[in-house]
């Protein structure tokens, strides 16, 4: 298994080895002789004892195809036919069985209900877990209860240690996912968004790491998974059109059908996983009505919500003539502040009349 360079929450990265982990079958099946079995490839047929090929032999004819075989066993190679094969490769072949050379291979993109979304050339990722930039920590923990009802995990991988100081690096990992009892988000690139791709074109993963410990024994592994499950969505008008023909077509009594329901919908492997937020309500939700609002409403509604319409309307009713009240006490509280005597002496002065300014004394002209 390849190397991984991987790098913890305080930014430390070591390079440490991910190797499968082998289960112990308790069935071991023998012969006859108590002899352990080994699986072997067999050559059924080769390409010109193929069922095609005989077909368009015998001009396209079953009948004459079957008379042909009767007579001369023409599907069976003799020299050939039960040869066990090894060091067997993969090749493409055309429609008339040859080999061909240079080809183009398309990815077909489809959505959770079977219908073709995007053609495009295949694409060969190149791996991304040994290389410069390390596998980093995104800091999303996932409860495990939470995690086996939300991801599919189709694979996992026990990370090692190589000699003693990541023996310390890989052990504080698992302790540390041990003590909360989560598994870690991991993932390739900065920022860890990017999935995990082990060989050039592989199928690409998001990684989750688990820690077990018990002394200073550690078990760190590497669940891997491409499925989200998510809640299902409604169904295109289409497909739910052609689910309820299929439906109809089969002779069902009406009080039998089942629920036409869409399938679950299935996220693409290298989508970044993402949680959906609560919107932050309106601003006109955190406004408080207006007065000239409150009466805009009371007007809109209609006569056939009388009910509500006076209720409303006592409301409104009710704040001003709380407010008239406050209003008259604050104007009483003001008069009975003032003086009670209005009467006045004769010399006392006018506050509201101006002073007059007094013209200055000549002074006498100084004699030499």
């Amino acid at each position: 298994m390849p190397n991984i360079n991987l790098r913890d929450k305080r930014n430390r990265d070591a390079l440490v080895r991910a190797d499968g982990i082998a289960q112990t079958s308790i069935v071991r099946y023998v012969d006859k002789d108590s002899a352990q079995p080994t699986l072997r490839h067999v050559l059924r047929a080769t390409a010109e004892h193929t069922y095609e090929k005989l077909l368009a032999d015998a001009g396209g004819d079953d009948a004459a195809l079957a008379a042909a075989l009767v007579a001369s066993d023409k599907d069976v190679d003799i020299e050939r036919a039960g040869m066990f094969l090894t060091d067997t490769s993969r090749v493409y072949v055309n429609a008339k069985g040859e080999i061909v050379f240079q080809i183009q291979q398309t990815e077909i993109v489809r959505d959770a209900f079977g219908v073709e979304k995007e053609r495009r050339p295949r694409r060969r990722l190149d791996p991304n877990v040994e290389s410069e930039i390390p596998i980093t920590w995104t800091g999303r923990l996932i409860k495990k209860a939470e995690a086996i009802r939300r991801f599919v995990f189709s694979g996992k991988l026990q990370i090692v240690h190589v000699n003693g100081l990541t023996y310390d690096f890989l052990f504080g990992m698992a302790k540390e996912l041990a003590d909360a009892d989560s598994l870690m988000l991991i993932g390739a690139g900065k920022g860890g968004k990017d999935p995990l791709i082990f060989r050039r074109g592989s199928t690409p993963y998001r990684g989750f790491l688990e820690g077990r410990i018990d002394g200073e024994k550690y078990i760190l592994l590497l669940h891997l998974s491409k499925l989200e499950l998510k809640r299902p969505v409604e169904a295109p008008a289409a497909v739910v059109a052609d689910t309820v023909q299929v439906a109809t077509s089969v002779s069902v009594p009406s009080s039998a059908q089942p629920p036409v329901t869409a399938p679950p919908m299935a996220p693409s492997p290298t989508e970044p996983l993402h949680v959906e937020s609560p919107a932050a309500p309106a601003a006109d939700e955190k406004k408080k009505p207006t007065v000239a609002e409150v009466f805009a409403a009371t007007e809109a509604v209609s006569t056939a919500d009388a009910p509500i319409k006076s209720d409303i309307a006592e409301g409104v009713a009710t704040a001003k003539a709380k407010k008239t009240r406050k209003v008259a006490a604050k104007v009483a509280d003001a008069n009975a502040s003032l003086p009670t005597d209005t009467s006045a002496p004769a010399d006392a002065p006018n506050p509201a009349a101006k002073p007059r300014a007094k013209k200055p004394k000549s002074q006498p002209e100084a004699k030499a």
